[in-house]
């Protein structure tokens, strides 16, 4: 009974940490500090927990599954929560590499990643990305047709030593404000050119709030800092002019 007990201990916390972080099959993890990925218990742009009522989540680090028709569409292989259905998909040509990332010598990489559950109110949908090797196309990345509110490299390293070899690393943030929650949500992204790797994709779903939380903590792009320390630097100089004369 011990052992029982033990052992049901044991997968509980595995399935926990299932909800948290993820990368079984490659290297970085890329919850472990330094890198750029973040659960929206900790991040800037969160301020729920994964599982929360009303939230959503889904998360994808290897995309060999079975459990839905046809070759080229997988359910989420690290967790997911809150969700009726999720699942993500990709185009002919781009197929699961022997690492389990999506991957195509011929084609233009092109991913769908599709979620439904109940939501309500003003929403922020959150995507997270991994690539290898050829990056993403950064202007193609679209929620139910719509670009988004901020986009972030969160972390980048062009000779990152994996197991295959030298290959920019590349981790990527996306959200969307939304005033109403949709009733499903279609993230599309994918490559400029073939031979993109896609490592890992996590999407989180949650309430959007404005006093003190998760929008005022989200960090500007450096050009809005720059914009606004060279307004303040203009007023000042125009303000020493002005005494001056």
């Amino acid at each position: 009974m011990k052992h029982l007990h033990q052992s049901t201990l044991i997968a509980s916390l595995l399935a926990v940490a299932g909800i948290a972080n993820a990368d079984y099959t490659n290297n970085p993890d890329p919850y472990a500090a330094g890198y750029g990925f973040d659960t929206p218990s900790e991040a800037a742009w969160g301020g729920w927990d994964r599982g929360d009522t009303g939230t959503l989540y889904a998360e994808w680090d290897t995309f060999v599954d079975s459990s839905y028709p046809g070759t080229r569409t997988a359910a989420p292989d690290v967790g997911s929560a809150g969700t009726s259905n999720a699942n993500l998909a990709w185009n002919s040509g781009t197929f699961v590499a022997g690492s389990g990332n999506l991957y195509s010598f011929s084609v233009v990489e092109n991913f769908v990643a599709s979620l439904s559950g109940s939501t309500s109110g003003a929403t922020r949908a959150v995507l997270q990305f991994e690539t290898w090797g050829v990056e993403a196309n950064y202007s193609n990345i679209l929620l139910n047709g719509e670009a988004p509110t901020y986009t972030a490299q969160t972390y980048y390293d062009p000779a990152y030593d994996s197991s295959f070899g030298a290959v920019a690393l590349v981790q990527y943030l996306a959200f969307w404000d939304l005033p109403t929650a949709a009733a499903s949500y279609q993230f599309t992204f994918g490559s400029a050119e073939p031979s993109l790797s896609l490592g890992q994709v996590a999407i989180d779903i949650g309430p959007l709030t404005t006093s003190g939380g998760p929008i005022s903590n989200v960090p500007l792009p450096a050009a809005v800092w720059m914009f606004g320390t060279g307004l303040m630097s203009l007023l000042y100089a125009n303000r020493r002019n002005s005494l001056a004369a």
